[in-house]
């Protein structure tokens, strides 16, 4: 070794492991069936990680799910209600797909 020139440490090669966040189609695909066939909506969204959000609105749909049964001894209910389920399987995963691609 010449002392003229020191001698540089050794370079340190330091690698990110960065996570990936969850998958928007799964997401979307996780309202979807369990909306279509057991009438349970939030779980697309629990799995984005809008966990608050999602049980919020699978009481809120049950909730409404029960005051649409309820206006169906005045015959309302049998219209609300196909609405309300229309409106959350549009809504809920608009919701779970943007709540996923945010994390």
């Amino acid at each position: 070794m010449n002392p003229e020139y020191p001698v540089s440490p050794p370079v340190r090669e330091v690698h990110h492991y960065h996570p990936r966040g969850p998958e928007p189609g799964l997401a979307v695909v996780l309202e979807l069936l369990p909306g279509l066939f057991l009438q349970t909506f939030g779980i697309g969204n629990i799995y984005a990680g809008n966990v608050a959000g999602g049980v919020l609105m699978m009481l809120g749909y049950w909730a409404t799910c029960l005051v649409n049964f309820l206006l169906c001894a005045i015959f309302i209910g049998f219209i609300t209600w196909p609405l309300t389920w229309i409106g959350f399987m549009i809504f809920c995963p608009i919701l779970a797909n943007g709540a996923a691609k945010r994390r």
